[in-house]
């Protein structure tokens, strides 16, 4: 191997192992973007609703949470005034939602305090400030929520202070306010008028949204929906203006770590409605149509990722196994009442099923995992049992057979996070706490020795890698949480939402930022669904699983190496014992092929065959009778008539390969294997103008072949042309520097013609040339 080539598939590794993670960051970056998109084409818009009610139709514990806020805007000049039930502008779900009022009487401004959808102990409160004017307009100071705006409100001037103080945003409305007194009066409005203002000014804008045609009204509905070319074009400022909130969530929860008080108290109530909030936010995200769409064109991304390095009925092959693959684990989810189930390719890499049940059990996901690699193992080796192991016309059912067996025993592994791994860690480690950590982690150890050979399954484990923390977290609160439901024994997802929230906050999970809780809870859901399961269904899934997985093996080995089983004592076998059972087969089949003979003279390939075997037993005498047959029955078999030559040069009949030679260049001119063989036989024939003239023919047929220039300057130099042979030295080292045969050459051309300094630089060069070559290929 030369050193250019080592260097360039060290750059070729290089960019490989770089290429992942620059593909990984632009799919993080897409994922985040189009989730977003469709967040807000699944979003529901309605007219809203403003009703002031009196304080015993407010749950106790909400007026209690409140009393935080209250307090922070007491100092600020508000005074609580009433609490108001509204209807939302985006629709939210069917749970009543609440706000208290508050007033700043010398302001003339009215404050809201409501509680964030997704809770968090450092983001729990949504609090906006409002002041009218007598022309009827609106002053609106919001904090971290200007981006979600669809456009400017008509008749308002909406500013958003993107602060981490409540103070910081008082005192961007009272700048403002400042500025527009001078112009304009404040309305001092009671808080029955200020609700029905609120409602008008709101329904007002909903009304411009529909009439500009940014929303649509949905059919048989009061509803309606974002335009998806509107969605499209604010989605952009959604994900930058949620950065910049997650940036101000990261700085209060930091001042929190040093001001306990900061961290309010969630009652359990409410993180359940918020963790359904969030159920319901991603169920039915992404419709059929869409679906439909996204599979589609992920198939396309995928096929265009591959057609660089297969050909296009690899990729046919390699798409219709996958598909028949994750095929099977849509089926079961759907017979199983999953919901939204879907198929997405992943380019380079493969595909990977989807779909949601909140209490999916623990058999249902076995037989889910299963139902991916189990069929296509065993259409796989039908296939191969009965499609014949050679011609042309069945190659791509042979190709399909081993795709087949080969990606769906890879899948049954043991190793997570594969269908088999899923498996093992389901049955045998997901009741054991941090017993699954451990599992997953040698999962992480095995896709990090793969990806050093194939960079695609890095992927694999960067997903685990990510995963892991969250699972040791898990696996704490999991040890005990399973107690505690037991004793609770719930008998509703209700009961046991209560139970793990309650559980949380007894262990002081409850600070926990909400993605994070979530995510946890759903895990803790998952084990509790999972754990009913009895001990004899685990123990039956585990054997219905080992079966499939060493059955699969022996089947897979059986469809394609028919026989194996009696190859296994022979890998016990001696030097001679293999030698003579080798030997007692091939005469078996001479045998045979001399019966096959003796009824047909004439069969060509039966002497081909015969030929073959002979010359595996070193009987060439005999393999040159055969060929003789061959030739005097296909006297135009160039082929036949190459091997004859060789034959005979190993017998010494020199004048007997040079006929064969003669005949095939006859036959066919351009052969450029006969003129290279003629060559080589004349050199040994001491006919170094004959070998010359045979060189320069190839070099017509050839002219990139180097390694002809340097056998044409060794003839030259025997017929003491050392002029001649120095000439293709010289081409030779100008056109291949790193050949140190060249030197060797021209070191051996420099001798004879009397410069003993030149030819003892040019060997000094080649044995350094040398010496680097063994060093990088010691082959």
């Amino acid at each position: 191997m030369s050193g250019n080539t080592k260097h360039r598939e060290v750059r070729q590794a290089t960019m490989s192992y770089l290429l992942y993670p620059i593909l990984i960051t632009i799919l993080v970056l897409f994922i985040q973007y189009f989730m977003t998109f469709l967040q807000l084409c699944k979003a529901r818009f309605q007219y809203p609703k403003y009703q002031v009610i009196d304080t015993e139709q407010v749950p106790t514990y909400f007026q209690d949470l409140l009393q935080t806020p209250i307090q922070e805007l007491e100092q600020l000049g508000f005074k609580p005034f009433s609490y108001i039930q509204y209807q939302p502008m985006v629709q939210a779900n069917q749970q009543p939602n609440w706000e208290i009022l508050l007033y700043n009487k010398s302001c003339s401004s009215y404050a809201t305090i409501v509680t964030n959808r997704l809770v968090e102990p450092v983001n729990l409160f949504d609090i906006e400030f409002y002041t009218f004017f007598q022309d009827r307009t609106l002053l609106l100071t919001v904090n971290c929520k200007k981006h979600g705006f669809i456009e400017e409100v008509p008749h308002a001037i909406v500013q958003d202070a993107y602060a981490s103080d409540v103070s910081i945003q008082w005192l961007h409305h009272q700048d403002k306010l400042n500025k527009l007194i001078l112009e304009k009066l404040p309305c001092a409005l009671v808080p029955k008028d200020f609700a029905q203002a609120l409602q008008i000014f709101i329904g007002n804008y909903v009304k411009h949204l529909s009439q500009t045609g940014k929303i649509s009204p949905i059919k048989e509905t009061s509803l309606f929906q974002l335009h998806w070319l509107t969605a499209l074009k604010i989605v952009y400022q959604i994900v930058q203006g949620n950065n910049k909130t997650a940036n101000i969530h990261q700085q209060r929860r930091q001042k929190a770590k040093t001001q306990p008080s900061l961290q309010i108290n969630i009652p359990v109530e409410l993180e359940v409605a918020s963790f359904k909030h969030m159920q319901q936010m991603q169920q039915g995200l992404v419709s059929k149509q869409l679906r439909t769409w996204l599979f589609l064109g992920s198939i396309a991304v995928f096929a265009a990722s591959f057609t660089k390095f297969l050909t296009f009925q690899s990729v046919l092959i390699f798409i219709i196994v996958i598909l028949f693959h994750e095929g099977g684990h849509i089926l079961a989810m759907k017979l199983f009442g999953y919901q939204d189930t879907s198929v997405l390719f992943v380019p380079f890499l493969g595909a990977f099923a989807t779909g949601h049940k909140h209490e999916a059990t623990l058999s249902q996901k076995f037989w889910i995992s299963l139902a991916g690699p189990l069929p296509g193992l065993i259409v796989g080796m039908i296939i191969a049992t009965f499609t014949p192991r050679t011609g042309d016309d069945f190659a791509w059912l042979r190709e399909t057979s081993w795709i087949l067996m080969f990606m769906n025993l890879f899948n049954l592994l043991p190793i997570y996070p594969l269908d088999g791994g899923k498996i093992a860690n389901l049955l045998l480690f997901s009741r054991i706490p941090f017993a699954d950590v451990a599992f997953k982690s040698i999962g992480l150890v095995i896709f990090f020795l793969l990806g050093k050979q194939e960079p695609g399954l890095l992927v694999f484990l960067i997903l685990v890698a990510f995963s892991i923390p969250g699972d040791f977290r898990n696996a704490q609160v999991s040890n005990k949480l399973q107690q505690e439901i037991k004793r609770s024994q719930p008998d509703n997802q209700e009961h046991l939402l209560h139970t793990i929230f309650q559980y949380l906050q007894q262990r002081g999970y409850d600070k926990l930022p909400f993605q994070t809780k979530y995510t946890l809870v759903k895990d803790l859901m998952q084990r509790y669904y999972e754990s009913s399961g009895k001990l004899t269904t685990r123990f039956a899934l585990m054997i219905f699983y080992c079966f499939s997985l060493f059955g699969g093996m022996i089947g897979s080995l059986q469809a394609t190496i028919p026989g194996w089983l009696n190859v296994v004592p022979q890998l016990f076998e001696t030097p001679q014992q293999s030698y003579e059972r080798f030997a007692q087969k091939r005469k078996a089949e001479i045998a045979d092929l001399t019966a096959t003979l003796s009824k047909n003279p004439n069969d060509v390939n039966a002497y081909k065959k015969r030929a073959r075997l002979r010359m595996m037993m070193r009987d060439e005498e005999g393999a040159l009778t055969d060929y003789n047959q061959v030739i005097r029955l296909t006297p135009n078999d160039i082929s036949s008539r190459l091997t004859r030559a060789g034959i005979r040069r190993n017998l010494l009949d020199d004048q007997g390969a040079m006929q064969d030679y003669n005949e095939v260049i006859r036959l066919n001119p351009t052969n450029f294997m006969a003129y290279q063989q003629r060559a080589y036989l004349r050199n040994q024939m001491q006919d170094y103008q004959g070998a010359i003239a045979d060189y320069n023919q190839i070099i017509k047929l050839d002219p990139q072949n180097r390694w002809v220039y340097l056998s044409r300057g060794e003839a030259k130099q025997k017929l003491k042309d050392y002029k001649g042979a120095l000439a293709d030295a010289e081409y030779m080292i100008k056109r291949y520097p790193q050949s140190y045969e060249a030197y060797q050459l021209r070191s051996q051309v420099r001798q004879s013609l009397g410069d003993t300094q030149g030819a003892i630089a040019d060997q000094q060069v080649a044995d350094k040339l040398l010496s680097k070559m063994e060093e990088e290929d010691p082959t």
